[in-house]
């Protein structure tokens, strides 16, 4: 056995803990930044929220005796044993802020089984009775449909099967219809309500398969009757609503806030952040006060030295935070003019690397900023990633955005005639005609990003 003793050299890439908070702060939404705030608002105590009051300047101005009390009974306070408490470091002022911010939120919206529950209150219902609608109401998914089966259900509650059944065919006939099917079928025909003679019911109920194909000459020849009745009810079909439960659904959290508004100045468009939603945060002077007095002990000077740290870290990762994103707006915008001046269809190609190259920062930064992230534009609310897009090149030179050619395949949809819809091939030659060289596959792939359906779905018939 021989031991050697032997030295290399080698490159590591070791990121500052500042650095990882600037990248994971830069990437976040508004509304989920918001929550992070919040958290750290809670968490440290060295963080307040700067209050623009004009009873700033009067706290502000509070004598140094009273300022130099209040420290030392924050002091006392951490130090003092207490039970069941958390130690708390911070003057009753940020303390009474910081309950007042978690206090201030808003009420989630009323959820699909609270909607059906309180139905059930003006129904006359017995205990057992009540309890197994309950049940029932629990297990609705967020379409709205039962989930699983009553033999299912009555095991796991132990409530009899003819209970579980009877309780489902209550909460059937509540608001919205269609609450409690158990497949599309179900669905539309507990909204259709009508006879089961009615053309409406029949297509629902024998050729739902069709009906998705938009085969209605097919359903026509099953059903023995004319093709435009036939026409006539599948309209009235596809006005409902397959997901009665999808109106409850808390979307709140998904909510779309534009951080950057576009304004019009004099023959150009400028970026700029948006009326700021982010508190304006600082350092808690208390805090920084205690550090420098000489009577504090080790260990909390220590605490405290480590949290006014991270408070001055994320204060200034959020303003980092705000000037990278109004430097890439900015460059985006200043790229994009047709399309803010005349809408969807003028957008430009663009890379996210000529962005980066323009304001001087990594790709990774650019795709940080453009992800989430939303601009308010006078074609409506936009995400920034969005702006970013490959092309076609064009038989003058330049390159058609994939943006532009989806608005241009909208357009040539909308003004044909439902009854002889075009098909994938006819798009690609009249988008040839207009001077884009684009293959057939690739209309059909910008077609379905469109939200276009395929020609024979699109296609309507008369009697």
């Amino acid at each position: 056995m021989r031991l050697q003793l032997s030295g290399r050299l080698e490159q590591q890439q070791v990121l500052a803990p500042q650095l990882i908070l600037s990248m994971d702060i830069l990437q976040l939404g508004v509304a989920d930044l918001e929550a992070r705030i919040q958290q750290e608002f809670t968490e440290n105590p060295a963080l307040e929220l700067v209050d623009p009051t004009p009873g700033e300047a009067t706290t502000a101005s509070t004598s140094s005796d009273e300022e130099t009390r209040r420290l030392m009974e924050i002091v006392d306070r951490w130090e003092k044993p207490m039970t069941g408490e958390r130690r708390q470091v911070g003057s009753s002022d940020a303390s009474d802020a910081k309950h007042e911010a978690l206090m201030n939120t808003a009420d989630r919206p009323e959820s699909l089984e609270a909607f059906l529950l309180r139905q059930l209150q003006m129904v006359d219902l017995d205990q057992s009775e009540k309890r197994a609608c309950e049940m029932v109401c629990g297990n609705l998914d967020e379409k709205g449909w039962f989930i699983g089966s009553c033999e299912d259900l009555a095991l796991c509650s132990g409530v009899s099967v003819g209970a579980i059944e009877q309780a489902l065919q209550r909460v059937r006939q509540l608001d919205p219809p269609g609450i409690g099917a158990v497949s599309l079928a179900d669905c539309l025909l507990l909204q259709l309500g009508c006879d089961q003679d009615a053309i409406e019911y029949r297509i629902v109920a024998e050729c739902l398969h069709d009906l998705l194909e938009n085969s209605l000459p097919r359903i026509a020849q099953t059903l023995k009757v004319s093709l435009g009745d036939v026409q006539e009810a599948c309209d009235l079909i596809r006005q409902l609503d397959p997901d009665p439960g999808s109106r409850f659904v808390d979307t709140s959290h998904l909510g779309i806030v534009p951080e950057i508004t576009i304004d019009e100045v004099g023959d150009r468009f400028v970026a700029r952040l948006s009326q700021d939603r982010l508190p304006d945060l600082r350092i808690s002077p208390a805090c920084t006060a205690i550090l420098k007095e000489p009577e504090v002990k080790k260990e909390v000077a220590e605490y405290i030295r480590t949290r006014v740290e991270g408070a001055r870290w994320l204060i200034h990762a959020i303003d980092q935070r705000r000037r990278t994103l109004i430097d890439i707006a900015q460059a985006i915008v200043d790229r994009q003019q047709d399309f803010l001046r005349d809408g969807p269809g003028q957008i430009q190609a663009l890379t996210m690397q000529e962005i980066a190259d323009a304001t001087g920062v990594h790709i990774s930064t650019v795709s940080r900023s453009s992800n989430g992230k939303y601009m308010q534009t006078s074609n409506g609310v936009i995400e920034l990633r969005r702006l970013f897009t490959g092309g076609v090149a064009r038989e003058d030179g330049k390159v058609a955005s994939r943006e532009s050619i989806c608005e241009a395949i909208r357009g040539i949809v909308g003004a044909e005639d439902n009854n002889y819809p075009l098909s994938d091939t006819q798009l690609t030659n009249k988008l040839t005609h207009s001077g884009v060289k684009i293959a057939r596959r690739t209309v059909t792939k910008y077609r379905e990003r469109a939200g276009i359906p395929q020609a024979k779905l699109r296609k309507r018939y008369s009697a």
